[in-house]
């Protein structure tokens, strides 16, 4: 027999939970986050191929045959500046900001100047994090992190490469182990990273926008962003994009092409350069 205190113990919980229900119900991104934060922390881990598009279920074998016959837009360059202006009215000084690759702070100090958002970014290369953070150390909305981002954490030897490191890349081959020039970096899995600061940064587990500029690691981390169900956590998504530094990278990027089209839309597009993916006001289930 259940005591009389237990049920009134369990009728009044059920009746907490359905006040929380009905609450959640006027808040659709913050029932998405609730949503998120009940379901169970296992993280799906995998890779894009020439060969999982076969398996997607929202995949369109026409326009992925369209996609990989297209080339990179190089008219970008005419108007590179469209990833800085390109969010005129959609980021302010409450917006939070993720910045995977903060190379040398070009596109951290455009994002103040414009918006002056809080800003989280993440530079893998310690000489360069140290010269970011003593770059941005008077500005109290500026966080910078000394590990870059993949679809699992590990540890990686890696070579500067390029005027200023620019072109520094996992995927890239390393000269020669003895080279001087080799650095070790840590990884953090972009999963965990994103949950934690869903939990610890917003009230909905919404973030205004990821920057994702990394030489590479775009093919990991969006992918991982993909296979978790999370892209649609990111008001804005915009990424470079680095063809040519792995195998199977054009197949790659028609696969997230065609998984983002499912959460967003275009906010601008120079194909296999740089784009920008605005979040569909559609709930999302």
């Amino acid at each position: 027999m259940i005591s009389q205190k237990k049920l009134i113990y369990f009728s009044f919980s059920g009746f907490v939970l359905i006040l929380i229900l009905l609450f959640l119900q006027a808040d659709k991104h913050l029932t998405l986050f609730i949503n998120a934060a009940l379901a169970s922390p296992t993280i799906i881990y995998g890779n894009f191929t020439c060969e999982t598009w076969k398996n997607l279920s929202y995949g369109n074998p026409s326009n992925y045959q369209k996609c990989l016959s297209r080339g990179s837009d190089a008219s970008f360059w005419n108007v590179e500046g469209i990833r800085h202006t390109a969010h005129k009215n959609l980021l302010n000084s409450t917006s939070l900001i993720i910045e995977v690759g903060g190379n040398r702070g070009h596109d951290t100090v455009k994002f103040i100047e414009l918006y002056n958002p809080f800003i989280i970014s993440y530079e893998p290369l310690i000489p360069m994090w140290k010269s970011l953070t003593e770059q941005f150390k008077s500005n109290p909305k500026v966080k910078i992190y000394p590990y870059g981002l993949g679809n699992r954490a590990r540890t990686l030897l890696i070579e500067p490469h390029d005027f200023g490191n620019a072109g520094t890349s996992i995927f890239r081959k390393i000269s020669s182990t003895n080279s001087s020039l080799i650095q070790k970096i840590e990884l953090l899995n972009i999963v965990s990273i994103i949950r934690n600061i869903q939990k610890t940064r917003t009230k909905t587990g919404i973030i205004d926008m990821i920057s994702i500029n990394c030489e590479g690691c775009e093919f990991e981390v969006i992918p991982a962003l993909i296979l978790n169900n999370m892209t649609q956590y990111f008001r804005i998504i915009q990424f470079a994009t680095h063809a040519g530094l792995l195998a199977g990278s054009s197949c790659i990027y028609c696969q997230i092409q065609q998984a983002l089209q499912i959460t967003h839309t275009t906010l601008y597009h120079y194909n296999m350069l740089w784009e920008g993916w605005l979040l569909k006001t559609k709930k999302i289930n």
